[in-house]
C-alpha cells in the first residue's frame, strides 16, 4: 500500500511540474558550477525508459521494443549534444553491469530524482529544505569506468529516466468520441527526467523535467533529438 500512495504522489509531483508550473513556485534545480573546459570527460549513464501502450480500456502494456528505441536514439542523442559541446564522453549500462555497487547507485540515483520530483511541489516541499542540496554520497566514484584515464577521469556523470505511453488507436478513437460529447479523455505522453552529478563529490548540480511536446517520436531518431536539445537546454555544460 505505501509503494501505491509513493507512487501516486510522485506522479501528481511529476504532472504538475510538466503540465503546471506555476504550482511549483519555480523551484531552483540546479547549483552554480564553473563551466568545464573543453575536452572534459563526461559519462553518459544509458538511459532507463519505460514505455507502454495505453489501450482503449486505460490499461498499459508494456512494449520493450520500443523502450529499446527510445532508450538507443536518446542516449545517441546525448552524445551528440555533449560531442557538440566540445566534450568527451563515454558511456556506461549500469543495468547489465556486474558490479553491484554501481548497480546500487542507479537504484540511488532513482530515489534521490524521485526526492527531487515530490520537491517541486510546494504541498510536498521539506520546509528546511531551501536550497537545492542533493547527493548520491562519495560512493559515486565506483561509476568511472575501470579503463578512464588516471589522469583524467570523467568529471560528470548525466543520468536520464523516461517514462511514459503512447495511445492506441482504439483510445485515440474514443477520444474523439468523448470530445463530440464534451467530455475529456486523458491521452498517452512521456516524461524525460536528468540530472547531472559530480562524480568527485557526488553532488547533484543540475535537474530537469519535460514532457515530450505533442507530435515529438522519442522512438525515432529525429524525435528523440528534438526532445533532447530542449532537455538540454540549460544543462551548465
Amino acid at each position: 500500500m505505501y509503494r501505491t500512495i509513493a507512487a501516486s504522489v510522485l506522479a501528481l509531483a511529476i504532472s504538475s511540474v510538466t503540465l503546471s508550473p506555476a504550482m511549483a513556485e519555480a523551484p531552483v534545480t540546479y547549483v552554480k558550477i564553473a563551466k568545464p573546459a573543453a575536452d572534459t570527460p563526461v559519462l553518459v549513464v544509458e538511459p532507463e525508459v519505460s514505455l507502454a501502450l495505453l489501450t482503449a480500456g486505460g490499461s498499459q502494456d508494456p512494449k520493450e521494443e520500443w523502450s529499446q528505441s527510445a532508450r538507443k536514439y536518446i542516449g545517441a542523442s546525448l552524445t551528440t549534444v555533449l560531442a557538440n559541446r566540445k566534450y568527451k564522453t563515454s558511456t556506461v549500462d549500469l543495468n547489465t553491469t556486474e558490479d553491484p555497487r554501481a548497480l546500487q547507485m542507479l537504484k540511488l540515483n532513482d530515489a534521490v530524482i524521485d526526492s527531487i520530483s515530490l520537491s517541486q511541489i510546494v504541498t510536498y516541499r521539506l520546509p528546511t529544505k531551501t536550497g537545492f542540496d542533493w547527493t548520491l554520497g562519495d560512493g559515486v566514484t565506483t561509476l568511472v569506468p575501470a579503463d578512464a584515464a588516471p589522469d583524467a577521469p570523467p568529471a560528470y556523470a548525466l543520468f536520464v529516466r523516461v517514462k511514459g505511453s503512447y495511445s492506441s488507436g482504439g483510445r485515440a478513437a474514443m477520444m474523439v468520441g468523448m470530445a463530440m460529447l464534451g467530455a475529456a479523455m486523458p491521452m498517452g505522453g512521456q516524461t524525460i527526467q536528468a540530472s547531472l552529478v559530480d562524480l568527485k563529490t557526488g553532488q547533484v548540480v543540475w535537474y530537469n523535467v519535460i514532457g515530450v511536446a505533442a507530435g515529438t517520436d522519442i522512438r525515432t531518431a529525429e524525435g528523440a533529438a528534438s526532445a533532447v536539445n530542449v532537455l538540454t537546454t540549460n544543462l551548465p555544460l
